[in-house]
Protein backbone atom coordinates (compact mmCIF):
# COMPACT_ATOMS: atom_id res chain seq x y z
CA UNK A 1 0.00 0.00 0.00
CA UNK A 2 1.34 3.63 -0.97
CA UNK A 3 1.60 6.49 1.12
CA UNK A 4 -1.63 8.29 0.91
CA UNK A 5 -3.72 5.25 -0.58
CA UNK A 6 -6.80 4.34 2.13
CA UNK A 7 -7.48 0.74 3.25
CA UNK A 8 -8.16 -1.76 0.54
CA UNK A 9 -11.82 -2.04 -0.33
CA UNK A 10 -13.34 -5.08 1.43
CA UNK A 11 -13.55 -8.24 -0.56
CA UNK A 12 -17.57 -8.44 -0.11
CA UNK A 13 -19.50 -10.96 -1.54
CA UNK A 14 -20.72 -9.19 -4.08
CA UNK A 15 -17.37 -8.60 -5.01
CA UNK A 16 -16.35 -11.40 -4.72
CA UNK A 17 -18.60 -12.81 -7.05
CA UNK A 18 -18.23 -9.75 -9.58
CA UNK A 19 -14.13 -10.91 -9.36
CA UNK A 20 -15.03 -14.64 -10.09
CA UNK A 21 -17.02 -13.27 -13.22
CA UNK A 22 -14.75 -11.28 -14.59
CA UNK A 23 -12.31 -14.17 -14.39
CA UNK A 24 -14.21 -16.75 -15.82
CA UNK A 25 -14.67 -14.63 -18.84
CA UNK A 26 -11.17 -13.70 -19.34
CA UNK A 27 -10.55 -17.57 -19.39
CA UNK A 28 -13.37 -17.73 -21.63
CA UNK A 29 -11.73 -15.57 -24.24
CA UNK A 30 -8.46 -17.29 -24.06
CA UNK A 31 -7.27 -19.45 -26.79
CA UNK A 32 -7.17 -22.87 -25.97
CA UNK A 33 -5.33 -22.60 -22.39
CA UNK A 34 -3.65 -26.41 -22.04
CA UNK A 35 -5.47 -28.38 -19.30
CA UNK A 36 -3.67 -29.08 -16.00
CA UNK A 37 -2.68 -32.69 -16.05
CA UNK A 38 -1.67 -32.54 -12.31
CA UNK A 39 -5.27 -33.93 -10.96
CA UNK A 40 -5.90 -35.90 -14.07
CA UNK A 41 -5.10 -39.35 -14.28
CA UNK A 42 -1.43 -40.42 -14.69
CA UNK A 43 -2.41 -43.67 -17.26
CA UNK A 44 0.12 -46.36 -17.29
CA UNK A 45 3.91 -45.92 -16.57
CA UNK A 46 6.78 -45.08 -18.74
CA UNK A 47 6.76 -45.04 -22.87
CA UNK A 48 3.06 -46.54 -23.98
CA UNK A 49 3.72 -50.28 -25.49
CA UNK A 50 0.91 -49.61 -27.57
CA UNK A 51 0.27 -53.76 -27.88
CA UNK A 52 -3.57 -54.17 -28.13
CA UNK A 53 -5.59 -51.86 -29.02
CA UNK A 54 -9.29 -50.76 -29.94
CA UNK A 55 -10.32 -47.81 -32.24
CA UNK A 56 -13.15 -45.92 -31.73
CA UNK A 57 -14.43 -44.78 -35.05
CA UNK A 58 -17.20 -42.63 -36.36
CA UNK A 59 -17.88 -40.52 -33.07
CA UNK A 60 -14.93 -37.91 -33.15
CA UNK A 61 -13.87 -38.07 -36.29
CA UNK A 62 -17.35 -38.03 -37.84
CA UNK A 63 -18.40 -33.84 -39.06
CA UNK A 64 -20.32 -33.82 -35.75
CA UNK A 65 -19.93 -36.47 -33.14
CA UNK A 66 -23.24 -38.41 -33.32
CA UNK A 67 -23.68 -37.50 -37.37
CA UNK A 68 -22.49 -41.36 -37.82
CA UNK A 69 -23.85 -43.29 -35.16
CA UNK A 70 -21.63 -43.22 -32.45
CA UNK A 71 -21.29 -40.85 -29.31
CA UNK A 72 -18.97 -41.91 -27.17
CA UNK A 73 -19.87 -42.79 -23.48
CA UNK A 74 -17.47 -43.43 -20.03
CA UNK A 75 -18.76 -47.03 -20.48
CA UNK A 76 -16.95 -47.27 -23.73
CA UNK A 77 -13.18 -47.18 -22.28
CA UNK A 78 -14.19 -48.90 -18.94
CA UNK A 79 -15.43 -51.65 -21.01
CA UNK A 80 -12.46 -51.52 -23.75
CA UNK A 81 -10.03 -51.93 -20.21
CA UNK A 82 -11.66 -54.48 -18.44
CA UNK A 83 -11.82 -56.97 -22.33
CA UNK A 84 -7.99 -56.59 -21.79
CA UNK A 85 -6.94 -54.14 -24.36
CA UNK A 86 -4.16 -51.77 -23.29
CA UNK A 87 -4.91 -48.46 -25.16
CA UNK A 88 -7.20 -46.78 -27.15
CA UNK A 89 -6.87 -45.09 -31.03
CA UNK A 90 -8.91 -42.20 -31.19
CA UNK A 91 -9.77 -40.71 -34.61
CA UNK A 92 -10.32 -36.89 -34.18
CA UNK A 93 -11.39 -34.87 -37.13
CA UNK A 94 -9.44 -31.43 -35.54
CA UNK A 95 -9.78 -29.88 -39.08
CA UNK A 96 -13.75 -29.80 -39.15
CA UNK A 97 -13.46 -27.67 -35.71
CA UNK A 98 -10.24 -24.95 -37.14
CA UNK A 99 -10.99 -21.76 -38.53
CA UNK A 100 -9.88 -21.85 -41.73
CA UNK A 101 -7.45 -18.92 -41.48
CA UNK A 102 -4.58 -18.08 -39.05
CA UNK A 103 -4.04 -19.01 -36.50
CA UNK A 104 -6.37 -21.80 -36.99
CA UNK A 105 -7.51 -21.92 -33.92
CA UNK A 106 -9.43 -25.13 -32.94
CA UNK A 107 -12.37 -24.52 -30.89
CA UNK A 108 -12.07 -24.64 -27.21
CA UNK A 109 -15.42 -26.52 -26.88
CA UNK A 110 -14.16 -29.80 -29.29
CA UNK A 111 -10.93 -29.06 -27.50
CA UNK A 112 -13.04 -29.97 -24.24
CA UNK A 113 -14.35 -33.30 -25.30
CA UNK A 114 -11.36 -34.43 -27.01
CA UNK A 115 -9.90 -33.90 -23.16
CA UNK A 116 -12.73 -36.06 -21.69
CA UNK A 117 -11.93 -38.82 -23.95
CA UNK A 118 -7.98 -38.59 -23.07
CA UNK A 119 -8.95 -38.32 -19.43
CA UNK A 120 -11.55 -41.35 -20.04
CA UNK A 121 -8.48 -43.82 -21.37
CA UNK A 122 -6.14 -42.71 -18.68
CA UNK A 123 -8.25 -43.40 -15.55
CA UNK A 124 -9.03 -46.65 -17.05
CA UNK A 125 -5.35 -47.05 -16.98
CA UNK A 126 -5.21 -47.63 -20.85
CA UNK A 127 -2.87 -45.32 -23.04
CA UNK A 128 -4.40 -42.95 -26.15
CA UNK A 129 -3.87 -42.48 -29.49
CA UNK A 130 -4.87 -38.81 -30.88
CA UNK A 131 -5.21 -39.42 -34.14
CA UNK A 132 -5.78 -36.96 -36.83
CA UNK A 133 -8.84 -37.89 -39.38
CA UNK A 134 -10.56 -37.46 -42.53
CA UNK A 135 -8.43 -34.48 -43.21
CA UNK A 136 -9.89 -34.43 -46.64
CA UNK A 137 -8.87 -31.29 -47.61
CA UNK A 138 -5.25 -31.65 -47.51
CA UNK A 139 -5.60 -35.16 -49.06
CA UNK A 140 -7.15 -32.71 -52.31
CA UNK A 141 -4.60 -29.92 -51.93
CA UNK A 142 -1.42 -30.50 -50.27
CA UNK A 143 0.17 -27.33 -50.20
CA UNK A 144 -2.69 -24.96 -49.92
CA UNK A 145 -3.53 -27.05 -46.62
CA UNK A 146 0.39 -27.54 -45.64
CA UNK A 147 0.50 -24.45 -42.99
CA UNK A 148 -3.39 -24.98 -41.50
CA UNK A 149 -2.01 -28.78 -41.20
CA UNK A 150 0.98 -27.41 -39.54
CA UNK A 151 -0.83 -24.63 -37.13
CA UNK A 152 -3.70 -27.26 -36.37
CA UNK A 153 -0.54 -29.73 -34.63
CA UNK A 154 0.90 -26.59 -33.15
CA UNK A 155 -2.19 -26.49 -31.23
CA UNK A 156 -2.84 -29.84 -29.92
CA UNK A 157 1.02 -30.47 -29.33
CA UNK A 158 0.83 -26.92 -26.87
CA UNK A 159 -2.32 -28.07 -25.38
CA UNK A 160 -1.09 -31.68 -24.50
CA UNK A 161 2.57 -30.53 -23.87
CA UNK A 162 1.99 -31.75 -19.77
CA UNK A 163 0.22 -34.34 -20.36
CA UNK A 164 1.42 -38.04 -19.40
CA UNK A 165 3.36 -39.93 -22.13
CA UNK A 166 0.38 -41.96 -22.58
CA UNK A 167 -1.31 -39.36 -24.40
CA UNK A 168 0.41 -40.27 -28.37
CA UNK A 169 0.15 -37.86 -31.32
CA UNK A 170 -0.58 -39.31 -34.90
CA UNK A 171 0.16 -36.94 -37.43
CA UNK A 172 -2.02 -37.93 -40.37
CA UNK A 173 -4.17 -40.66 -41.05
CA UNK A 174 -3.89 -42.67 -44.42
CA UNK A 175 -2.64 -40.22 -46.57
CA UNK A 176 -4.02 -40.46 -49.58
CA UNK A 177 -5.39 -38.89 -53.48
CA UNK A 178 -2.79 -36.36 -54.19
CA UNK A 179 -0.84 -36.61 -50.83
CA UNK A 180 1.61 -38.22 -52.97
CA UNK A 181 4.79 -39.33 -51.35
CA UNK A 182 7.51 -36.44 -51.91
CA UNK A 183 5.29 -33.99 -50.42
CA UNK A 184 4.02 -35.85 -47.41
CA UNK A 185 7.32 -36.29 -46.27
CA UNK A 186 8.02 -33.16 -46.47
CA UNK A 187 4.42 -31.62 -44.66
CA UNK A 188 5.13 -34.45 -42.05
CA UNK A 189 8.26 -33.54 -40.91
CA UNK A 190 7.09 -29.64 -41.09
CA UNK A 191 4.29 -30.96 -38.77
CA UNK A 192 6.92 -32.81 -36.66
CA UNK A 193 9.28 -29.70 -36.19
CA UNK A 194 6.08 -28.00 -34.62
CA UNK A 195 5.12 -31.04 -32.18
CA UNK A 196 8.96 -31.20 -30.77
CA UNK A 197 9.36 -27.33 -30.14
CA UNK A 198 6.75 -28.35 -27.23
CA UNK A 199 6.53 -31.80 -26.98
CA UNK A 200 10.40 -33.43 -27.40
CA UNK A 201 10.38 -36.79 -26.30
CA UNK A 202 6.65 -37.46 -26.71
CA UNK A 203 5.88 -40.58 -28.75
CA UNK A 204 4.57 -39.62 -32.54
CA UNK A 205 3.02 -42.04 -35.17
CA UNK A 206 3.75 -41.83 -38.96
CA UNK A 207 2.67 -43.69 -41.86
CA UNK A 208 3.40 -44.37 -45.85
CA UNK A 209 0.83 -42.83 -48.09
CA UNK A 210 -1.54 -45.01 -50.46
CA UNK A 211 -4.12 -44.92 -47.59
CA UNK A 212 -1.03 -46.22 -45.23
CA UNK A 213 -0.09 -48.86 -46.56
CA UNK A 214 2.65 -51.69 -45.90
CA UNK A 215 3.78 -51.12 -49.51
CA UNK A 216 4.32 -47.36 -49.05
CA UNK A 217 5.88 -47.45 -45.64
CA UNK A 218 8.20 -50.16 -46.76
CA UNK A 219 9.15 -48.15 -50.05
CA UNK A 220 8.89 -44.22 -49.61
CA UNK A 221 8.06 -42.77 -46.27
CA UNK A 222 10.99 -40.93 -45.37
CA UNK A 223 11.53 -41.63 -41.50
CA UNK A 224 12.89 -38.22 -39.49
CA UNK A 225 15.93 -38.72 -37.05
CA UNK A 226 13.87 -38.83 -33.80
CA UNK A 227 13.94 -41.45 -31.00
CA UNK A 228 10.57 -41.26 -30.30
CA UNK A 229 9.26 -42.16 -33.78
CA UNK A 230 6.36 -45.07 -34.69
CA UNK A 231 6.24 -46.19 -37.81
CA UNK A 232 2.26 -47.50 -38.54
CA UNK A 233 0.54 -49.14 -41.11
CA UNK A 234 -3.12 -50.07 -41.63
CA UNK A 235 -4.39 -54.01 -43.06
CA UNK A 236 -6.81 -55.04 -45.05
CA UNK A 237 -5.77 -57.18 -47.22
CA UNK A 238 -7.04 -59.33 -49.11
CA UNK A 239 -9.52 -56.25 -49.67
CA UNK A 240 -11.89 -58.11 -51.74
CA UNK A 241 -12.77 -60.35 -48.35
CA UNK A 242 -12.47 -57.25 -46.19
CA UNK A 243 -14.37 -54.85 -47.73
CA UNK A 244 -17.18 -56.99 -49.81
CA UNK A 245 -20.36 -55.18 -50.26
CA UNK A 246 -19.55 -52.30 -48.15
CA UNK A 247 -21.24 -49.13 -49.89
CA UNK A 248 -18.30 -46.46 -49.55
CA UNK A 249 -16.33 -49.24 -52.04
CA UNK A 250 -16.87 -49.18 -55.98
CA UNK A 251 -18.76 -51.61 -57.48
CA UNK A 252 -16.10 -53.92 -58.18
CA UNK A 253 -16.04 -54.44 -54.52
CA UNK A 254 -19.97 -55.72 -54.72
CA UNK A 255 -19.29 -59.60 -54.59
CA UNK A 256 -20.45 -61.09 -51.33
CA UNK A 257 -19.78 -65.02 -50.50
CA UNK A 258 -15.96 -64.43 -50.57
CA UNK A 259 -14.45 -66.69 -47.73
CA UNK A 260 -11.23 -66.27 -45.88
CA UNK A 261 -9.75 -68.74 -46.14
CA UNK A 262 -9.79 -69.81 -49.93
CA UNK A 263 -10.99 -71.40 -51.86
CA UNK A 264 -15.18 -71.61 -51.75
CA UNK A 265 -16.44 -74.80 -51.38
CA UNK A 266 -18.00 -73.77 -54.76
CA UNK A 267 -16.72 -71.50 -57.30
CA UNK A 268 -18.24 -67.96 -56.57
CA UNK A 269 -18.94 -66.02 -59.71
CA UNK A 270 -17.99 -61.72 -58.89
CA UNK A 271 -20.47 -59.97 -60.02
CA UNK A 272 -20.66 -58.10 -63.69
CA UNK A 273 -19.13 -55.28 -62.06
CA UNK A 274 -16.56 -56.94 -60.75
CA UNK A 275 -15.85 -58.90 -63.90
CA UNK A 276 -15.51 -55.92 -65.88
CA UNK A 277 -12.09 -54.76 -64.05
CA UNK A 278 -8.83 -57.24 -65.03
CA UNK A 279 -7.25 -57.52 -61.77
CA UNK A 280 -10.55 -58.34 -59.80
CA UNK A 281 -11.40 -60.78 -62.74
CA UNK A 282 -8.11 -62.25 -62.44
CA UNK A 283 -8.34 -62.33 -58.44
CA UNK A 284 -11.40 -64.48 -58.14
CA UNK A 285 -9.87 -67.15 -60.85
CA UNK A 286 -7.23 -67.72 -58.43
CA UNK A 287 -10.12 -67.35 -55.31
CA UNK A 288 -11.81 -70.18 -57.18
CA UNK A 289 -8.94 -72.25 -57.88
CA UNK A 290 -6.18 -72.66 -55.69
CA UNK A 291 -5.32 -74.42 -52.88
CA UNK A 292 -5.44 -72.36 -48.96
CA UNK A 293 -1.97 -72.14 -49.20
CA UNK A 294 -1.17 -69.87 -52.21
CA UNK A 295 -5.16 -68.55 -52.28
CA UNK A 296 -5.34 -65.08 -52.91
CA UNK A 297 -7.79 -64.64 -49.56
CA UNK A 298 -5.64 -67.51 -47.56
CA UNK A 299 -2.44 -66.56 -45.79
CA UNK A 300 -0.30 -66.18 -48.14
CA UNK A 301 -1.91 -62.52 -48.61
CA UNK A 302 -1.12 -61.74 -44.97
CA UNK A 303 1.72 -62.75 -44.83
CA UNK A 304 3.08 -60.54 -48.37
CA UNK A 305 2.12 -57.32 -46.39
CA UNK A 306 4.12 -58.52 -43.35
CA UNK A 307 6.91 -58.88 -44.67
CA UNK A 308 6.68 -55.39 -46.47
CA UNK A 309 6.81 -53.99 -43.33
CA UNK A 310 9.13 -56.54 -41.46
CA UNK A 311 11.49 -55.56 -45.05
CA UNK A 312 10.81 -51.74 -43.37
CA UNK A 313 11.87 -52.97 -39.61
CA UNK A 314 15.22 -53.97 -40.57
CA UNK A 315 15.80 -50.83 -42.02
CA UNK A 316 14.36 -48.92 -39.64
CA UNK A 317 14.55 -50.27 -35.69
CA UNK A 318 11.54 -48.31 -34.26
CA UNK A 319 8.57 -49.40 -33.19
CA UNK A 320 5.90 -50.80 -35.94
CA UNK A 321 2.39 -50.34 -35.16
CA UNK A 322 -0.82 -51.66 -37.79
CA UNK A 323 -2.75 -48.95 -36.42
CA UNK A 324 -6.00 -50.32 -38.37
CA UNK A 325 -7.33 -53.61 -39.35
CA UNK A 326 -10.82 -55.08 -39.45
CA UNK A 327 -13.79 -56.96 -42.19
CA UNK A 328 -16.85 -55.87 -42.73
CA UNK A 329 -19.92 -57.69 -41.73
CA UNK A 330 -20.59 -58.58 -45.42
CA UNK A 331 -18.34 -61.39 -44.76
CA UNK A 332 -19.68 -64.12 -42.70
CA UNK A 333 -18.34 -64.02 -38.72
CA UNK A 334 -16.35 -67.34 -39.46
CA UNK A 335 -14.36 -66.07 -42.17
CA UNK A 336 -13.88 -62.70 -40.18
CA UNK A 337 -13.11 -64.13 -37.04
CA UNK A 338 -10.43 -66.82 -39.15
CA UNK A 339 -9.13 -63.24 -40.78
CA UNK A 340 -9.29 -61.50 -37.58
CA UNK A 341 -7.32 -64.17 -35.57
CA UNK A 342 -4.56 -64.98 -38.11
CA UNK A 343 -3.88 -60.68 -39.16
CA UNK A 344 -3.65 -60.32 -35.39
CA UNK A 345 -1.69 -63.49 -34.53
CA UNK A 346 0.74 -62.90 -37.57
CA UNK A 347 1.51 -59.00 -35.99
CA UNK A 348 2.58 -60.44 -32.51
CA UNK A 349 4.54 -62.85 -33.96
CA UNK A 350 6.80 -59.89 -35.42
CA UNK A 351 6.36 -57.95 -32.85
CA UNK A 352 3.90 -55.47 -33.57
CA UNK A 353 1.57 -53.60 -31.65
CA UNK A 354 -2.10 -53.19 -33.26
CA UNK A 355 -5.41 -51.49 -32.82
CA UNK A 356 -8.66 -52.78 -33.88
CA UNK A 357 -10.73 -50.85 -36.47
CA UNK A 358 -14.17 -50.39 -34.85
CA UNK A 359 -16.41 -48.17 -36.14
CA UNK A 360 -19.79 -48.63 -34.48
CA UNK A 361 -21.15 -50.39 -37.37
CA UNK A 362 -19.90 -52.71 -40.11
CA UNK A 363 -16.86 -53.50 -38.71
CA UNK A 364 -17.63 -53.36 -35.08
CA UNK A 365 -16.69 -55.84 -32.58
CA UNK A 366 -18.77 -54.52 -30.29
CA UNK A 367 -22.53 -54.53 -30.74
CA UNK A 368 -23.79 -51.07 -29.72
CA UNK A 369 -27.20 -51.84 -30.00
CA UNK A 370 -27.25 -54.84 -28.06
CA UNK A 371 -24.54 -53.67 -25.56
CA UNK A 372 -22.61 -56.94 -26.20
CA UNK A 373 -19.10 -57.90 -27.66
CA UNK A 374 -19.46 -59.69 -30.73
CA UNK A 375 -17.79 -63.14 -28.64
CA UNK A 376 -16.40 -64.42 -32.29
CA UNK A 377 -14.44 -61.49 -32.98
CA UNK A 378 -13.41 -60.71 -29.24
CA UNK A 379 -12.49 -64.04 -28.76
CA UNK A 380 -10.15 -63.77 -32.23
CA UNK A 381 -8.35 -60.72 -30.76
CA UNK A 382 -7.59 -61.69 -27.23
CA UNK A 383 -7.39 -65.75 -27.34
Amino acid sequence: MSEGEGPAPAFTPLRRAIFSLLALGFLACAPNPPPVWAPAPAGPPGKPQLRRGMNLGNALDAPTEGAWGVVLDESDFSRIHEAGFDHIRLPVRFNAHADAAPPYAIRAEFFRRVDWAVVQALKNDMAIVLDLHHYEEIMEQPEAHRARFVGIWKQIAEHYQSAPDAVVFELLNEPHDKLFAPTWNSILLDALRAVRATNPTRPVILEGVDWGSAKSLRDSLAVPKDPNLIASFHMYQPILFTHQGAPWMGPEYKTLGVRFPGPPPAPLAPVPSASAVSWVRGWFERYNREPAATNPSGPSALTEQFDMVSSFAAAHPMPIYMGEFGSVDGADIESRAAWTRATRIEAERRGFGWAYWDDGASCAVYDRKQRAWVPELKDALLK
